[in-house]
């Protein structure tokens, strides 16, 4: 918006209103809002005076509930000790009379009394002679059965009246021998009353389980053994603390609060009356009643001083600067004198200012928020591939160091153990097929990581994930135990991936269960549906309720202080149940809670084909006929090492470390299969075959290319090349085999497969 000087209203002089007209104005706009913001103050002060107050009659009636639970607990503790003594079990209890009669004369009892608990008959009593029978039946029966201590609440004991009981049983050969109980008068609790100095116009009761008033500063006598208000004993009945509108015992209207121990059971109610309430509020309110009429006084004054064009003025600009700070458009003010015609003319050109300011803010704000969401977007995708590199490449990496190790110890000159090679194969193999996978990193960051699926058994997954968590198990000492069906269980499925989700499962429990626990790996066979379901349970530190439902969210992590810095339930357990899911299985957590262990159960479907899968190895193991093998590759490790297979196998081999010296030995050598790399120096791949396929000699040489390059669109061009074949790289001893048998099985090559 731009407004120029020659816009600006010219200086006008209307007639103006009395002065007594603005003054009344002015009085007017001083006197409302002084007395809205009294009423407000005088409520707010009301109710922050009301809230202390009752904060601090809960913080009184708490402190009393505790002083009547230690009460109760200095009876125990020293009828407890009394349980222990060896006297107990002597024929002649005199001793014993004699010890407890000293605890007798030091605590607020009446009397200590030792009951036999399988007769339920009084052996001793400091009191006197000894009852026919127990005075309190209800007491050794809840004694005897929890063998923990009881208090009563209010019970009526014959010539003692009112009592409370206090009973702890003692133990003999594990099991409740006798009980010793203590009698309480209901007076000793007042003193808890006395010494709180609750205010006399308060009523303070302090009741029992039953909710039965024990003690009250008013009126004890004629309340004790009763019930409270109704409404009251409903709320305690419901919840442990409350502060309500309510009635005491006698029907006088309080506020009533109330605390009820977890403990024992007992609670402190206090009613305070309303008129104690509102004595601060009476005060506070003729303190503002005084400040309120001091101030309109003041602002009357000033307002007769300052006169009325001055509201006139003030008034005309509230509309302009309204507008600004709404962002409106700024209509000019009309005015009466010239300092405030100098800020009506500040407001129209900041308005100016201003939106042209906002304009430029606004292009500003789009364009950083653009660049910080493609930055953050490109931080996402970049933490979640590493993370998910990260994680993946680590599980083959274990058995493989192992592997060589094992081969180091073996001494040089002596074979490897048989398993070893094993191992480093399929680790390696399972390194390829991740390295294959994680090449496209839009499937990574998507979570749409393919499975390879063939017939495999479940005995033969369990055997791969032991040999990868095995060495972690083996180094925190833990107790594995694993018990599968004796049956061959059959499976379709992609062994490198299920046997990563295992391993990944037992890694975990490794992880996180503290130096010699327990991890059990449990397989059985589920029936209608036909499934099987594989339980990987420990004793570690477990999962938290509140975070057993998260534990399966993409780079979550639970604060678990154990093995905190290894990083757990980040990536590894969402990828393992994105891979359960394309199995067609599930995948669940389970803990009974913190440092309660945990278990994660699999559940896969099982195959009707019960047939072994093929094993690679009968493929294999057909003679190869004698062929004119061609390598060339720039890797020489990769050519030397291929070259070996190939001799190990029969074959007649040349091999070239480049695309010219290769194209120039074909013309001589006449090879009847090439395995070809595709970025060699001086000739590339796809050149070298084109060149080969145009001439007429080498028209029956299979082509195929061995290369580290294996996206679609790299298998696209090595085909329009002339390529037979596309092997991503490491090529497998099962894949060359095939080749050279497929290669020998044809009697020509002239067309292009």
């Amino acid at each position: 918006m731009q407004t120029s000087p020659s816009q600006l209203p010219p200086h006008v002089h209307p007639r103006l209103p009395t002065i007594r007209f603005r003054l009344a104005l002015l009085v007017f706009s001083c006197v409302l809002p002084a007395a809205i913001v009294s009423a407000f103050l005088i409520y707010d002060h009301y109710r922050v005076e009301r809230a202390s107050l009752l904060g601090e009659a809960m913080a009184t009636a708490r402190s009393m509930v505790s002083v009547v639970d230690r009460d109760f607990d200095t009876v125990i503790t020293a009828l407890s000790a009394l349980s222990v003594s060896d006297d107990i079990d002597e024929t002649d209890l005199a001793e014993f009379r004699r010890q407890a009669t000293n605890v007798h004369a030091i605590l607020p009892i009446t009397e200590i009394v030792l009951y036999d608990a399988p007769s339920r008959r009084q052996l001793m009593n400091t009191a006197g002679p000894l009852a026919a029978g127990p005075v309190n039946p209800g007491l050794l029966r809840d004694v005897m059965r929890t063998a923990q201590p009881v208090v009563t609440g209010l019970t009526i004991d014959g010539a003692k009246g009112q009592t409370i009981t206090v009973g702890v049983p003692v133990m003999r050969g594990g099991a409740v021998r006798y009980v010793l109980a203590a009698q309480v008068l209901p007076a000793a609790l007042g003193a808890i009353l006395r010494d709180q100095q609750i205010p006399a116009t308060w009523r303070a009761s302090i009741l029992d389980g039953d909710l039965r008033i024990v003690a009250r500063n008013v009126d004890i006598e004629r309340y004790r053994g009763t019930l409270p208000a109704p409404d009251l004993v409903e709320r305690m009945r419901r919840q442990l603390e409350d502060t309500f509108e309510g009635s005491t015992v006698d029907g006088k209207p309080v506020v009533m609060l109330y605390s009820r121990s977890t403990k024992s059971g007992w609670s402190v109610t206090l009613g305070i009356p309303h008129a104690n309430l509102a004595a601060g509020l009476m005060r506070t309110l003729e303190s503002l009643i005084i400040a309120t009429v001091v101030l309109l006084a003041l602002g009357l004054g000033m307002a007769w001083l300052v006169g009325g064009r001055i509201a006139h003025s003030v008034q005309a600009l509230i509309g302009p600067a309204t507008a600004l700070g709404t962002g409106q458009h700024v209509q000019p003010a009309v005015v009466d004198f010239s300092e405030a015609q100098q800020v009506a003319d500040s407001l129209v050109r900041a308005a100016a200012a201003l939106d042209e300011a906002r304009g430029r803010a606004d292009n500003e704000l789009r364009e950083r928020r653009a660049a910080q969401e493609a930055l953050q977007a490109a931080d996402r995708r970049k933490d979640e591939f590493l993370a998910t590199l990260a994680h993946e490449l680590r599980n083959p990496m274990a058995p493989l160091v192992n592997a060589l190790e094992i081969m180091r110890l073996g001494g040089p000159g002596k074979p490897p153990p048989p398993n070893v090679l094993d191992i480093i194969g399929r680790q390696l193999q399972q390194m390829v097929r991740l390295v294959d996978d994680l090449l496209d990193v839009s499937r990574i960051t998507t979570g749409k990581l393919g499975i390879r699926t063939e017939p495999i058994v479940l005995q033969d997954v369990v055997t791969h994930s032991l040999e990868t968590a095995g060495p972690l198990i083996t180094q925190r000492r833990h107790a594995l135990s694993v018990n599968v069906p004796d049956e061959p269980v059959p499976l379709q499925g992609d062994p490198t991936r299920l046997a990563q989700v295992l391993s990944n499962l037992l890694n975990n429990a490794a992880k996180y269960t503290p130096n010699g626990g327990r991890i059990a790996l449990n397989a059985v066979r589920l029936q209608g549906p036909d499934r099987v379901r594989i339980e990987i349970s420990d004793n570690g530190i477990g999962i938290a309720a509140g975070v057993l439902p998260q534990v399966f969210d993409i780079f979550f992590q639970a604060d678990r202080s154990l093995g905190r810095a290894q990083a757990g339930l980040g990536i590894g357990l969402s990828l393992a149940r994105r891979l359960v899911e394309l199995h067609g299985g599930t995948l669940t957590a389970s803990s009974p809670g913190k440092d309660l262990g945990s278990t994660f159960a699999l559940e896969l479907p099982v195959t009707l084909d019960t047939a072994a899968p093929a094993c690679a190895d009968d493929a294999g193991t057909a003679p190869l006929p004698q062929l004119r093998v061609l390598v060339a590759d720039d890797n020489i490790d990769h050519a030397n090492t291929l070259r070996t297979l190939l001799i190990a196998a029969g074959q007649t081999v040349t091999v070239c470390y480049d695309g010219l010296s290769a194209l120039r030995s074909a013309e001589t050598f006449e090879p009847q299969i090439a395995f070809l790399d595709i970025g060699m120096p001086r000739m590339d791949g796809y050149e070298l075959a084109r060149r080969l396929r145009a001439d007429p000699r080498q028209r029956d040489c299979m082509l195929v290319a061995v290369t580290g390059w294996g996206q679609e669109k790299d298998q696209q061009d090595s085909r329009a090349a002339g390529f037979h074949r596309h092997i991503v790289k490491p090529l497998a001893p099962t894949q060359l085999r095939a080749l050279l048998q497929e290669r020998a099985s044809r009697a020509t090559m002239h067309d292009t497969v």
